[in-house]
């Protein structure tokens, strides 16, 4: 066996096998091939004892981790924890990844399962393989950062861009509901739903009831290109004076699910965003449902008053 063979071409044959004189061997003598020398002591272990003893340990004694069985391929689980380490730098880039057997050893894994897991990722561009000296981590996962200002509806050209298209746009029938605790409801609204996309996958469902007048005071066209909070501060008529957000961390729901491609009950991040004009009229509410999987919040407080610290706190619902 190559020791040094990248993970991607390691083939059956690179794995170690055993004559058929060495199994008989080891069908009459469960601890080896070696006979046991007569007056040796035999261990009272089962064959499953024994290969459990002989099976690598993980790197610092750590216990093999045990993936979710919820129905989730254990190559795509295990795809995540590597891509998770790579992002957060335990691999870093540059950094050899362990050995085929190693990964079989700490994860407790078939070699298939672990290949498949290897083969996404290289298909990602994380990792790559180098013949004769193993496979390597070649680039971090994209950071997910900040969406751009302007939005495209046209299929992605950079990997990493953030894409929506519009589901609905119609007058308002009662889909979303504005309490007094929101602010000030105004007479008439459009709404409007729209399915985010990253990599050209589902990735947020967008909720929209936007005050009429300033729906018509905005060329169409742009409701379809560029983001709602953007048009709201360009727009005179918005009058747009402040923004209240929410954040929760609720379980999906059936539609939710189907549209984001995630399982019924899977957690979900819910943003509820208010915007206000100077009467605290609400002019705009938007609900945002996010995947959990690669979201990231990064906000930047501007303190003007020691009460603001409160607001970098989570804090129970009820």
């Amino acid at each position: 066996m190559n020791k040094n063979a990248p993970l991607d071409n390691l083939r059956e044959a690179d794995l170690p096998t055993r004559t058929p004189k060495a199994e008989s061997n080891r069908a009459r003598n469960p601890l080896g091939s070696k006979q046991v020398r007569p007056g040796r002591p035999v261990s009272p272990m089962n064959t499953r004892d024994v290969a459990a003893s002989r099976r690598p340990k993980p790197h610092g004694g750590v216990p093999s981790p045990s993936f979710r069985d919820d129905g989730t391929p254990y190559y795509v689980q295990l795809a995540s924890v590597i891509r998770r380490q790579i992002a957060d730098e335990s691999l870093k880039v540059g950094t050899r990844l362990p050995t085929l057997r190693e990964l079989v050893a700490t994860f407790g894994l078939s070699p298939m399962t672990v290949r498949h897991a290897i083969a996404g990722l290289q298909k990602e561009g994380l990792i790559s393989a180098v013949r004769g000296s193993g496979t390597f981590v070649t680039a971090r996962p994209d950071d997910r950062g900040g969406a751009p200002h302007l939005l495209t509806t046209a299929p992605s050209r950079r990997v990493g861009q953030l894409t929506f298209r519009v589901l609905e746009s119609r007058p308002a029938q009662g889909e979303l509901t504005i309490s007094p605790d929101d602010g000030v409801a105004l007479g008439g609204y459009h709404y409007m739903k729209r399915l985010f996309l990253r990599n050209g996958g589902p990735f947020t469902i967008g909720e929209f009831l936007i005050d009429t007048r300033v729906y018509a005071a905005v060329p169409e066209k742009l409701w379809k290109t560029e983001l709602v909070s953007a048009l709201l501060y360009d727009a005179k008529e918005a009058g747009l004076a402040n923004v209240r957000q929410t954040f929760r961390v609720v379980s999906s729901m059936p539609s939710e699910a189907a549209e984001l491609g995630i399982r019924l009950n899977d957690p979900v991040v819910r943003v509820r965003r208010i915007f206000h004009n100077a009467r605290r009229e609400v002019i705009c509410l938007g609900q945002l449902t996010y995947r959990t999987d690669g979201v990231v919040f990064d906000i930047n407080f501007d303190f003007k008053r020691r009460e603001q610290l409160l607001e970098l706190g989570g804090f129970p619902d009820r």
